[in-house]
């Protein structure tokens, strides 16, 4: 109770004094009361970002100490309405801890009882000037659900109000993740492929025959070919304008007409064209793909397809996106394939040697994409 009473007693101490921003208060700098020292100094690295961005660094002996620690305050921050950055750099604060046993003996039994000290400091980056500094003694972690706030806001505020940059850098921030130069993707695929059977040279523009087609001794009905198997597309995608970007990709997927296992290898080219929503970017694109290594059942292949698809991103980090992509191809020429009957010893209809089919693929994929170095100009 005592440890309460003094810690509340604190904080209404760093309310009291929180219009001083340039204070030169000194008090308990060895005690676990607040510590303040003079500002002043240079304006150096951060000196044009927001109040409203913070970094929070911590140490300590114990892993699940720092994890506690770093989880919680990170919470405490974003409901304070702070944006905590992945770097310092971008930030107009630092919010340091570090967690270790309490060696200090007061003389009391509760201060005794208490095992561990974690001390905050508030860092302002343009100079390394340390505003605030204090500790807080406490046993287990389970007590700490109830101070975590008063921990944060005992420093916070001495951070100055939210300007209008800082709302404007906010604004800045939350776009990040859909305006960068470069994008690394992957998606799980699954393409649907499609063989439309062509009558060319077939009885009834259906049947495979044997005898000659003007009088046939037998006659193999066969339909259009539909696979569905798995596949996987990494690619690399380059924003040149905010509203236009070029993606390079190398697409697999598993099978063809004969055989699960065989691997269908592509390069692909797509031209996109981002529309960019507060929460969401829609991307219709162009697309071409390039194939590799078409199947030995076919006698011709069409190494080029062309289409078009729509990707829908939603914010999956500051930097990236988590996406659905939809997509139609086509190619302009016939996948010619051998007569299946011509590999057997019997060969019961193996008229005619091939079978034209037209070629095109919808396209499902589910992926992730990850965005490096901002188009954001300040």
């Amino acid at each position: 109770m005592k440890k309460r009473v003094i810690f509340f007693t604190i904080l209404l101490l760093s309310a009291a004094f929180s219009f001083a921003q340039n204070s030169s208060f000194v008090s308990n700098e060895g005690g676990s009361g607040p510590v303040f020292v003079e500002e002043g100094g240079r304006r150096g690295r951060n000196a044009t970002i927001g109040n409203r961005y913070i970094f929070i660094e911590g140490t300590a002996d114990k892993r699940e100490h720092l994890e506690f620690f770093m989880t919680n305050f990170v919470i405490e921050a974003g409901g304070a309405g702070y944006i905590v950055t992945q770097s310092r750099n971008e930030a107009a604060h630092t919010l340091r801890f570090n967690v270790a046993p309490n060696t200090m003996d007061t003389g009391g039994e509760e201060e005794q009882s208490n095992q561990y000290v974690i001390r905050l400091s508030l860092i302002r980056n343009t100079d390394d000037f340390e505003v605030l500094a204090y500790d807080f003694a406490f046993n287990d972690l389970e007590e700490m659900y109830a101070y975590n706030w008063m921990l944060f806001q005992n420093a916070a505020i001495y951070i100055p109000v939210f300007s209008e940059q800082d709302l404007i850098l906010a604004r800045e921030l939350a776009t990040r993740w859909k305006n960068k130069w470069i994008y690394i993707r992957a998606s799980f695929d699954y393409p649907i492929t499609l063989y439309l059977l062509q009558g060319d040279g077939l009885i009834g523009g259906m049947g495979l025959y044997s005898g000659t087609y003007d009088k046939p001794t037998g006659i193999s009905p066969i339909d259009n070919e539909i696979m569905a198997m798995p596949g996987l597309t990494v690619g690399f995608e380059f924003q040149f304008l905010d509203f236009m970007s070029l993606e390079i990709n190398y697409q697999i997927s598993l099978g063809d007409t004969r055989n699960n296992t065989f691997l269908n290898m592509s390069a692909g080219a797509e031209l996109k064209f981002p529309v960019k929503f507060e929460n969401i970017v829609l991307t219709p694109y162009a697309a071409s793909t390039f194939s590799f290594n078409p199947s030995l059942v076919f006698s011709d292949f069409p190494p080029l397809s062309v289409g078009a698809g729509v990707q829908l991103s939603a914010k999956g980090g500051t930097r990236g996106a988590f996406f659905v992509d939809i997509k139609y191809m086509f190619s302009f020429t016939d996948a010619v394939m051998h007569n299946p009957y011509l590999s057997y010893d019997q060969q019961l209809y193996p008229e005619p040697a091939v079978i034209h089919y037209k070629r095109s693929i919808i396209g499902i994929g589910i992926g992730y994409k990850i965005g490096f170095f901002d188009r954001i100009r300040r």
